[in-house]
């Protein structure tokens, strides 16, 4: 399956930064997975930073989807929002933007949600990756409660594709539809036995860890 040119140039970031690795790893649900994605690593300079935003830009231009707000989830979704919202505004698409507090704070500026949240907006949410999406529904409640306002979706850089059943339905009751830069399994198509400045970061062993992996908790929409 090819792979669009930006997301081509955003994975071999993420790639080369470490955004993304391969071995084993133990994730909160006590699941094992042969990758890791923590978009924390592709953003440690400004340029890179910089070239996440853009991946983020070009993504939400393809969708053409409405929206007057965006919003970052706690904590990595909120560097990203201003970051996207300086670089749309480059464009001449000037947004407003905030974000969430994981505790609400009580003195001084008050309140779960900071930024010039508005009765009527459309926000688009935006974070690092997607998994059981139960996060994003807290962080979209955080917003509905304090605003009358209307959901736009959610734009990640890496779906993992292990929304459950239950996962779907928890975001189409909201609604909040789910959009991603890539999709793990292009990931893994991508990368097979290709080399990436001399290195082979997903060799057969890998692909087939990846596989078993995917056969017990994958889901493809």
């Amino acid at each position: 399956m090819p792979v669009k040119n930006y997301k081509e140039v955003f994975l071999t970031h993420l790639v080369k930064t470490g955004a993304i690795r391969f071995g084993s790893f133990k994730l909160k649900s006590g699941r094992i997975s042969p990758y890791f994605v923590n978009i924390a690593d592709a953003m440690r300079t400004g340029m890179d930073a910089l070239k996440v935003a853009d991946a983020y830009v070009v993504k939400i231009m393809e969708l053409d989807t409405e929206f007057s707000y965006i919003h970052g989830a706690a904590y990595k979704g909120i560097p990203l929002a201003a970051l996207v919202a300086v670089r749309l505004s480059e464009r001449g698409i000037d947004k407003r933007w905030g974000y969430d507090r994981k505790e609400e704070k009580r003195h001084g500026d008050k309140g779960a949600i900071v930024g010039d949240l508005r009765d009527g907006d459309t926000v688009l949410i935006v974070d690092d990756v997607i998994t059981t999406g139960a996060t994003k529904v807290e962080s979209w409640t955080k917003l509905a409660t304090m605003r009358k306002v209307k959901p736009a979706g959610i734009l990640v850089a890496v779906d993992r594709e292990e929304l459950s059943d239950a996962d779907k339905k928890m975001l189409e009751e909201v609604p909040l539809r789910m959009y991603s830069i890539l999709r793990i399994t292009e990931i893994f198509e991508f990368l097979h036995n290709r080399t990436i400045e001399g290195e082979v970061y997903v060799d057969d062993k890998m692909k087939h860890n990846f596989e078993e992996y995917f056969q017990r908790y994958g889901t493809l929409c």
